[in-house]
């Protein structure tokens, strides 16, 4: 058989807006020869303030979330700074702190019925007993598509230290109809040791350009003691964000569409007897497969030409929602095997 379509990351791969599009194309060469005009320059950075009504120089634009996470990591000392996170979390918090040789600790989360959660006791238990350097809390989290609420993460913000970093982890931001941005925005002005994170890698389907960018508190730069770019960063990455940033329309569609078809999937795959979705708020829905089905499931995966799935642990699948035709046929595979 052909090399697998490769399509199991949660990229969106509807791809970004016309008008992005129109940027990469057109973008003027001699802006590619050139800096921005004097020192630690940007125009996205000025953008995201007025769509925030966010101060300046409280936000952080890097290449991608990745890159902000190193900048929050480089700033912990090895083998004494803690970090607190939540099971079954991004892989990516595993292997770099490994690297820096910064120790991981974790808080419950909680298997339900139809959705997974934040044991958030345990969390407050934990933050009050280790005093760690930064509470991570992804949402909606990656591999399980929960969420925090507001009144939860409001508890965190008031028990941790003033100089223990709160990390909300947004990538995932845009799938949800129900989330109040504002509310959690508001903490901004009253906890100087948070930051939201942000990523054009989902939502706005720029994952190949790696863009990302931090909304922090009044004292966070000052906690990773942190100075932006001193010749600026990507002219054309940036602006291609804004464009993303200025087409609305386009991205209210494509969320509408992803979040259908997640929907769908969901049911669809809460009908089968062998198989259970979790509800999720991402562009992805975590997966039981009973350990009866699982050999014939995966003999049954090889014989489709792409993948939209990945064993995450255990007997626990997770499946990147968006594209119709793709989710379609792998519902018809589910449906075989049950």
């Amino acid at each position: 058989m052909s090399e697998k379509l490769l399509l199991n990351r949660n990229e969106v791969i509807q791809g970004p807006s016309p008008k992005c599009l129109e940027v990469l194309k057109n973008f003027p060469p001699e802006k590619v020869a050139f800096y921005f005009d004097g020192y630690f320059g940007s125009v996205l950075i000025p953008k995201l303030s007025k769509i925030f009504s966010f101060p300046e120089q409280q936000i952080i634009v890097a290449y991608g979330l990745e890159d902000i996470f190193r900048i929050i990591f480089d700033s912990l000392k090895p083998e004494t700074d803690v970090v607190l996170t939540h099971e079954l979390h991004y892989t990516y918090y595993d292997k770099y702190l490994n690297f820096k040789n910064v120790k991981l600790e974790n808080f419950r989360l909680v298997e339900n019925q139809n959705e997974f959660t934040f044991n958030i006791d345990d969390c407050l238990e934990k933050i009050q007993k280790i005093k760690p350097k930064v509470v991570l809390i992804t949402s909606p989290n990656n591999p399980t598509g929960n969420s925090i609420n507001l009144a939860d993460f409001e508890k965190i913000l008031n028990i941790a230290n003033k100089t223990t970093l709160v990390v909300l982890d947004e990538a995932y931001f845009g799938f949800d109809k129900n989330y109040n941005q504002q509310d959690f925005l508001s903490f901004l002005e009253k906890h100087e040791n948070l930051m939201i994170l942000r990523s054009f890698s989902k939502l706005y389907a720029l994952a190949g350009l790696r863009i990302g960018f931090a909304l922090c508190g009044t004292k966070v730069k000052e906690i990773l003691r942190y100075q932006n770019y001193y010749l600026g960063g990507s002219r054309i990455l940036e602006e291609v964000a804004i464009s993303a940033l200025e087409s609305e329309d386009y991205y209210k569609n494509l969320s509408e569409e992803i979040i259908k078809d997640r929907e769908n999937f969901i049911t669809e795959v809460n009908k089968l007897k062998n198989f259970k979705a979790f509800n999720s708020k991402a562009n992805f829905v975590l997966m039981k497969v009973n350990e009866n089905s699982k050999n014939l499931f995966e003999k049954e995966l090889d014989n489709i030409d792409f993948l939209i799935s990945k064993f995450v642990f255990e007997n626990f699948m997770r499946v990147s929602i968006g594209s119709k035709q793709y989710t379609e046929k792998f519902l018809e595979v589910l449906t075989k095997v049950d």
